[in-house]
């Protein structure tokens, strides 16, 4: 480092806060020491390996998933569902489900020892765990309603006989069953296109409900806490000494000259 221009790397001259030089980087303890310091430049570089790495390990599985299916080509073993601790997800999203969740914990680390070295309340880091917390709280409801709306349709006609007569009377149930039934015989079958696949079972109804609302939820929730990461924690001063600005061309002197 020259001290009297602040070079920090000469392939990187934008970079001339000591504090911020990435050959100084140790990314284990970044990500996995909660009760450490980062950064400016440190933390955004754990933000944007946690941040590509997800995006790429769905992004890419599906994008094949669904350029083989057109294709023609049979995808029923990548959508297989797998038991993933609490999670039932398809085959193809497991190494997405488990990076997210390990880096659920060294995002949560990487947001305390930023928030520890600008001075402010390190508690603020449990802000990046609630889209999660939310999300699996919406995949257990998109489960439930998804296996129960699964056993509604499959019911046996004699159960669904009996549902329907709940609350009404004996001529009522008559009527409508027979005004139904006269409904149906005047429909015509939907046409197909392609061979006819096997029926889906209620595992398979319940995840797909599950995974639909559960990563609504989590992606809209990481998108609030993306922005917030970005725009605030990320541009928060070196040693909490300093205006809020992004990037790191400046010495500590001259940050220090500057208020």
């Amino acid at each position: 480092m020259n001290p009297t221009t602040g070079e920090i790397d000469k392939h990187r001259p934008w970079i001339r806060d000591f504090r911020d030089d990435p050959g100084a980087m140790n990314w284990a303890q970044t990500l996995l020491n909660p009760m450490g310091e980062s950064s400016k430049l440190h933390f955004t570089r754990a933000w944007t390996f946690s941040f590509l790495g997800r995006f790429l390990l769905y992004i890419v599985p599906s994008f094949t998933a669904g350029i083989l299916a057109i294709a023609g080509m049979k995808t029923d073993g990548l959508n297989a569902p797998v038991n993933l601790l609490l999670l039932t997800v398809p085959a193809l999203l497991v190494p997405f489900a488990v990076f997210t969740l390990m880096t659920e914990y060294t995002t949560f680390v990487a947001h305390m020892r930023r928030l520890a070295d600008a001075q402010k309340p390190a508690w603020l880091a449990v802000i990046v765990l609630v889209p999660m917390i939310l999300g699996l709280a919406a995949y257990t409801a998109g489960t439930s309603m998804g296996a129960a709306q699964h056993r509604q349709l499959n019911a046996p006609p004699a159960a669904k006989v009996e549902k329907e007569k709940e609350g009404e009377t004996d001529a009522e149930a008559g009527a409508e069953k027979s005004e139904a039934a006269k409904k149906d015989g005047e429909k015509k079958p939907p046409q197909r296109r392609g061979p006819p696949g096997p029926p889906q079972s209620e595992r398979q109804a319940a995840m797909a409900a599950g995974m639909g609302m559960g990563l609504a939820v989590w992606w809209l929730g990481s998108s609030l806490v993306m922005i917030w990461s970005l725009l605030w924690v990320a541009r928060l001063p070196n040693g909490g000494q300093g205006p809020m600005r992004t990037g790191s061309d400046l010495t500590p002197q001259e940050i220090a000259a500057s208020y």
